[in-house]
């Protein structure tokens, strides 16, 4: 396997599937979800800048009590691209799928794959070609998205600070890493089914199991086996006491642990989890151990399932017959 051959194949995918009528609909969605998603971000923002307003009006009526006072903290920019990357996911996984379950089950119905492998080049680098373009779709479309929901930021006169950038960057990562999980259980399916119809089919059964089936299971099963929640009354009250103290450490424990195997089985619930934790991170005061405690099984997921679902494509196209 060469990098140069790896890339030509990647090169000819990426302009494939961006001069396609496909792309153009996608593209459109994302964009669409996106903008609805950056709308509502921005009426939440202007909410709270409202609600910092009148805090900052009532300290004039406290200066006389310097003591006493706490300056209100500025809403962030930040808060409206969280908003928008948590509506963008809702349907992004499905959007994901449309771009690789037919990469090499397309081909073969239209026995191109046959053609392409009489060139000179390795099925391994067809393989991991047709993966980075679909990878490369995937971070131009995002790239697309963040562009122009900060340009109707601007147009709404709302300037992200350099503090904000890091947290947005970030967003966009994670929501990249939730679609590149998508669009790698896409692309194994279309290796291991013979017609693009039932690997779009299975893709979307496995889209609804890891994104609602799953977790609602997983949680519910994890809540009956948890032990009841501690009784106030039966330590008269008194919540400080060392007996009510360990029980209920043991209880949020256990609730910890079900939140961590949920987050670890349902991409789309760590993506949540992730996002979540990231916007609130600022304002938690929660140290550096404690916010990876909380999301270690979200970026376990996103990060298991691509390399595994890869590996499935990988191995099965390296063994399939083409005829």
């Amino acid at each position: 396997m060469t990098a140069e051959r790896v890339f030509t194949v990647a090169r000819k995918e990426f302009a494939d599937q961006v001069t396609g009528w496909r792309f153009l609909v996608i593209l459109a969605l994302f964009l669409g979800i996106a903008l609805a998603g950056t709308y509502s971000g921005v009426g939440s923002y202007e909410r709270d800048l409202d609600r910092y307003a009148q805090e900052l009006a009532t300290m004039d009526d406290r200066f006389d009590e310097p003591g006493r006072m706490v300056m209100p903290s500025k809403p962030p920019v930040e808060g409206v691209y969280s908003s928008m990357f948590l509506v963008l996911i809702s349907y992004g996984g499905l959007l994901a799928i449309a771009v690789g379950f037919d990469l090499v089950s397309g081909e073969k119905e239209s026995r191109s794959l046959k053609s392409l492998l009489s060139h000179p080049v390795y099925r391994d680098e067809i393989i991991n070609g047709k993966a980075l373009g679909g990878v490369a779709l995937l971070v131009l479309v995002v790239g697309g998205v963040l562009l122009i929901s900060t340009a109707l930021l601007l147009v709404f006169s709302i300037v992200p600070s350099p503090d904000d950038l890091w947290m947005i960057l970030t967003y966009a990562g994670v929501t990249l890493l939730f679609l590149v999980t998508f669009f790698s259980i896409a692309l194994a399916l279309s290796t291991l089914c013979r017609e693009s119809g039932s690997a779009l089919l299975l893709a979307v059964v496995v889209f609804i199991l890891l994104s609602s089936v799953i977790p609602y299971t997983t949680t519910h099963i994890g809540t009956a086996l948890m032990m009841e929640e501690p009784d106030r009354a039966a330590y008269g009250g008194d919540t400080s006491s060392e007996g009510y103290q360990a029980e209920i450490t043991a209880y949020y424990g256990q609730w910890d642990l079900v939140k961590s195997a949920t987050n670890l089985l349902s991409p789309r619930m760590a993506i949540d989890n992730l996002i979540q934790r990231i916007h609130n991170s600022p304002s938690s005061g929660a140290t550096l151990e404690d916010t990876l405690g909380k999301i270690w099984s979200s970026i376990a997921a996103l990060t298991i399932y691509p390399i595994v679902f890869f590996a499935i494509a990988y191995t099965r196209f390296l063994r399939m017959d083409i005829r």
